[in-house]
């Protein structure tokens, strides 16, 4: 609400207008904007009304506009049913209704403008450039038809000399073996399948394998052990492992 005299102007508990107050005591009180509890909201109104005379601050006309409309409203709804002009009431209450439906949409638009608003003023964007671009000039030139062959040979050998004569190499280097944990279990479960024992060194050999796939496998070995799926057996240091199929009963 605002409070305008010729000399300045002041602000009164936040509230912009009558409508302001309205739509603040429908929220706090949890009520549907459709289905306003005439009563309850007339008193609490009037209420706050009653507060601002206390304090000496000068009440508006829109405000007590305001509060006459709830007032009516409420004497109607208070009348015997004999008495009661049904469709009078309900297109003031209609009336109002319609308004602060309105007034929460522009509440709403407003908040928003403000929140962008806001957000942008933080934002700072580069001013349009304009870039000249020089002309160029372009000189013709004339070429006999026997120094095309010899300027299309220059340009092979050139491209040929950019190529890195490392470049199968360099390949070979990048290319990364794609071997998984996984994928060795299932070749060591695989292996005992069909047998009882194998020799680690006879199924991941530096001859069949690489270094990446016997690590690989070792560490496939480690995790059936922990799960109690196959035994190891090493008799001498460096010696063979003797890997064996765990049987389930124990």
């Amino acid at each position: 609400m605002e409070q305008t005299t010729s000399t300045y102007t002041i602000k009164i508990q936040n509230f912009e207008g009558p409508l302001d107050l309205l739509f603040h005591l429908i929220e706090k009180n949890k009520m549907d904007i459709y289905d306003i509890q005439i009563t309850e909201i007339t008193d609490q109104y009037m209420d706050y009304l009653s507060k601002m005379k206390e304090l000496d601050l000068e009440v508006t006309s829109e405000f007590l506009v305001m509060a006459s409309t709830l007032l009516l409203i409420k004497s109607r709804m208070l009348l015997p049913e004999a008495n009661k002009t049904d469709e009078g009431q309900e297109d003031l209450k209609d009336d109002l209704v319609s308004r602060l439906i309105e007034y929460k949409r522009y509440k709403k638009l407003t908040k928003d403008m403000k929140e962008r608003e806001s957000f942008y003023s933080h934002i700072f964007y580069k001013p349009h450039e304009v870039f000249k671009i020089l002309p160029v000039k372009i000189v013709n030139k004339t070429y006999s038809p026997e120094l095309i062959p010899t300027l299309y040979r220059n340009i092979c050998e050139r491209n040929i000399r950019k190529i890195n004569p490392n470049k199968t190499t360099l390949e070979e280097l990048v290319i990364r073996e794609k071997v998984t944990i996984r994928s060795k279990i299932r070749e060591i479960l695989k292996e005992l399948f069909s047998k009882a024992k194998f020799k680690f060194s006879e199924l991941f050999s530096h001859g069949k394998s690489t270094r990446l796939e016997i690590a690989t496998a070792f560490m496939a070995l480690l995790e059936l052990a922990k799960i109690r799926r196959i035994t190891m057996e090493q008799k001498k240091s460096f010696g063979d492992i003797i890997v064996r199929k765990l049987d389930k009963k124990m």
